[in-house]
């Protein structure tokens, strides 16, 4: 019942990763999100820092009173900001998409921790045992009613042995000779028959199968039903099968009489060949007028007798043993096919469990490994925007002095605005702190369950070996010997 329906599993799996791949090839995934650039030179080129400064310079602006940004520092400014938020938000968005592997992690420390409880594999064996075991106590109760038929039928009519009968293919093969037998019969017959019909060999080959056919299946039937009761050890057994032996008998005589002056009847080429035989067969049975008659009489009786005989033989020759026997087999098959599929069950299941404890240091280590990993992903995400933050305002210096350069150079008047002396600031953007608690007290249980396993592991096994064996005895308990 386990093993075959693993494989189909198996299989099913294989083509639903196939279909994942192909589906993969035509699924177009979002881009990861590009990191905002700070490069002084394409920010410079971009607001066209270098043209802007000299184009004011010459105009003499700013004035020498300004006190408030020109147009080009502002949108820099604006443009700086813009995307520092933009970065605050992706890291936000970085670090919730970790937070969420990390709860897959949690969730999948769960579901180990309840696979690891021992309570686990005897509840899934206590399951087999509550789902099947009720089934193969019926079929024990079958097995056991049908062993006590067979004892009793066996005490009864004094049989010691066991029943004598052919298998399946040997059935079908006795079938089969019986067909043999007729297509033969009607062959050799055929020759003597086309004599008397005008459709010559073929017709005459018809006609005799025909015949043949009730003569080798009466007399097989005959045999199988009725004669075979010789062999019993009651009168009124024996009294039938003496019964069925004078009718295999006359049916069998009547046969060969009838085929033989049926035949003679159509050699006369009459209309009513029939007729003319069971008129010739009450006046006249032993008269034939030459010899090939009494070779078809030869040749009906020979098959006839082989034919009763293969149905005497075509089950145990004592009436019935064959029947009940194979009854009480197939009882007895069908509880230890059940038998044996529990008793798969429960093996596969301990050696999965046993997979289980083996592998359990390698699969908290995995566990432990990829959650540090994620621990030092936040990290370094929190790194990586922090260092582009400080890009930020190194651009904002670098563009605004090389702007305010520019500018008193080209400058005629000599006259440097006041506010050139300070340097605008960017909006303050704190990025999310690294929460590690949840991380950390999962790293150290997990830590603390790599030194259980370690020490617990022989005897976790043992209390495998020890469930298993209270249900293998469980199972034992419920055999019918």
């Amino acid at each position: 019942m386990a093993g075959p329906g693993s494989k189909q599993r198996n299989k099913k799996r294989s083509q639903a990763g196939l279909m994942a791949w192909f589906k993969g090839l035509f699924r177009f995934s979002e881009a990861t999100p590009h990191l905002m650039s700070f490069e002084i030179d394409e920010i410079t080129r971009k607001f066209k820092i270098n043209e802007e400064a000299k184009r004011l310079g010459k105009m003499g602006l700013p004035a020498f009173h300004a006190k408030e940004l020109t147009s080009v520092e502002t949108e820099l400014l604006h443009h700086l900001n813009v995307q520092r938020e933009l970065l605050l938000v992706n890291a936000e968005n970085e670090i919730a998409e970790l937070d969420l592997k990390f709860t897959d992690k949690e969730h999948e420390y769960q579901r180990y921790m309840t696979q690891s409880l021992s309570a686990e594999f005897e509840r899934k064996a206590r399951q087999i045992m509550d789902t099947q075991g009720a089934w193969l106590k019926r079929l024990a109760s079958n097995a056991i009613a049908n062993i006590k038929e067979l004892e009793i039928f066996r005490e009864e009519n004094n049989l010691k042995r066991q029943a004598n009968y052919p298998e399946k293919t040997q059935i079908f093969f006795r079938y089969t000779l019986l067909l043999i037998l007729i297509a033969i019969e009607g062959t050799l017959n055929a020759s003597f028959f086309s004599e008397g019909v005008s459709t010559g060999l073929i017709g005459g080959f018809v006609y005799a199968a025909s015949l043949a056919l009730i003569n080798i299946s009466g007399c097989f039937f005959i045999g199988k039903i009725g004669v075979h009761w010789l062999n019993h050890n009651k009168i009124y057994g024996k009294v039938i099968g003496i019964l069925s032996l004078i009718i295999a008998f006359f049916f069998l005589g009547g046969m060969a009489f009838s085929i033989a002056h049926i035949r003679e009847a159509m050699a006369l080429s009459v209309d009513n060949p029939t007729q003319i035989a069971w008129s010739m067969m009450q006046t006249s049975l032993w008269t034939f007028k030459d010899l090939t008659s009494w070779f078809l009489i030869m040749l009906t009786l020979g098959f006839g007798i082989a034919a009763v005989v293969d149905g005497v033989y075509i089950d145990d020759i004592y009436p019935g043993y064959g029947s009940i026997f194979r009854r009480t087999e197939s009882a007895k098959e069908e509880f230890e096919s059940e038998y044996e599929d529990i008793r798969f069950e429960l093996e596969e299941l301990k050696q999965e469990k046993l997979d289980f404890i083996d592998q359990q240091v390698n699969t908290c280590n995995e566990l432990l490994f990829s959650i540090q990993n994620l621990l030092d992903s936040k990290k370094s995400i929190i790194k990586k925007y922090q260092d582009k933050l400080n890009d930020s305002e190194v651009v904002l210096y670098a563009t605004i002095r090389k702007f305010r350069f520019e500018n008193e150079i080209v400058r005629e008047d000599g006259l440097i605005p006041a506010y050139f002396n300070t340097m605008p600031s960017l909006n303050p953007i704190t990025l999310p702190k690294i929460e590690q608690n949840r991380e950390t007290v999962l790293m150290g249980k997990l830590n603390e369950l790599i030194k259980h396993h370690e020490r617990t592991i022989a005897k976790q096994r043992e209390e495998v070996y020890q469930v298993f064996e209270k249900f293998v005895t469980q199972l034992n308990h419920l055999r019918y010997y």
